[in-house]
């Protein structure tokens, strides 16, 4: 699906066997592009369309090419279809002094404000002015999901430390493992948006120098906001390293409750194996079918006997609590 941009317009409509696009064009969007739309591109631009294959190459110069007074330019971005995990997915440029061609083969979510973006560039802006224009909408978009990731790692720090009750709460083991893994999960989904979001700002990173260095018909108000592109990739870089490091804390934390959780059941099982180890020696010693065992000819051996294994019960169970140890 092919769509035509201009500045101050809301959309413009091209049919695809005209042979060229209206002067007054900057950019045009192609949305998982057929071969129908491929040769009208090919045929009315006069450039090579790139394909998913090439657009998914990881190689700097796959991604950051010029050929004659284009810039073919790729970066990752995320993806998320419904009920699914956030994915990559490669976002093409080809841009020239006049006009910015885009080829993605997802639907992506920053790209529903673009439109309304472009048709308040100004005229003379050209292919580079909506460059710019959709970067910012993309880097304002990265910004909205790395903000709302660091929300979610609050209510979930608030979730593990529980700072907010005056009194701990009590659960069962199984309750207190199941929250333990619905909270790993949740910092696990956090971690690996947040790892999307760094390949995104790394390839922007590279695109914004790249396109600065190699358009020599750049203007000085577009270097200016390429500039300030740049600052704003940089300082959600360090938000990013920040939320990364807050994840690793949150995961850290996480499984050493877990660990506290595993030792608590274990020491229980310790203290009761060591409680029945005492009543089962006395048990043992006066089970045995000897015929000179005196306290079977006691008038209360068996109630003594009773009372031994009672008190050797409690002993430990005394000096475990007395230490602290449960």
């Amino acid at each position: 699906m092919l769509s035509f941009h201009a500045p101050g317009k809301d959309g413009i409509e091209v049919v695809a066997d005209a042979t060229t696009i209206p002067s007054d064009v900057s950019w045009i969007d192609a949305e998982r592009p057929d071969a129908r739309d491929i040769a009208f591109l090919e045929r009315t631009l006069g450039i090579e369309v790139p394909t998913l294959e090439t657009l998914s190459e990881i190689e700097t110069s796959s991604r950051l090419r010029s050929e004659k007074d284009w810039l073919y330019l790729s970066i990752p971005m995320i993806h998320r279809a419904d009920g699914l995990m956030p994915a990559l997915t490669p976002l093409g440029f080809v841009l020239s002094k006049d006009v910015l061609l885009t080829v993605r083969f997802k639907h992506m979510k920053a790209f529903d404000k673009v439109p309304e973006t472009i048709s308040r560039c100004p005229a003379q802006a050209g292919g580079p002015g909506a460059l710019v224009a959709i970067l910012e909408v993309i880097v304002d978009h990265a910004a909205d999901v790395l903000a709302g990731a660091g929300g979610d790692l609050d209510c979930l720090s608030e979730q593990i430390f529980g700072t907010n009750h005056a009194t701990p709460r009590r659960h069962k083991p199984r309750e207190d493992g199941e929250q333990l893994r619905l909270v790993l999960r949740k910092v696990g989904r956090n971690g690996d948006l947040t790892s999307k979001i760094e390949d995104l700002l790394l390839g922007m990173a590279r695109t914004v120098p790249y396109v600065a260095a190699n358009a020599p018909y750049l203007e000085s108000g577009i270097c200016a906001k390429l500039e300030s592109l740049q600052r704003d990739i940089s300082s959600l870089n360090d938000y990013e390293t920040h939320l990364t490091d807050k994840i690793h804390f949150l995961l850290d934390a996480t499984l050493g409750l877990t660990n506290i959780d595993q030792n608590n059941i274990f020491r229980i099982l310790t203290v009761v194996s060591v409680i029945g180890i005492p009543p089962t020696f006395f048990a043992s010693m006066w089970g045995m079918n000897f015929k000179n065992i005196h306290e079977y000819d006691w008038t209360y051996g068996y109630e003594f006997g009773l009372f031994i294994i009672a008190v050797s019960a409690l002993i430990p169970i005394i000096w475990f609590k007395w230490r602290g140890w449960w």
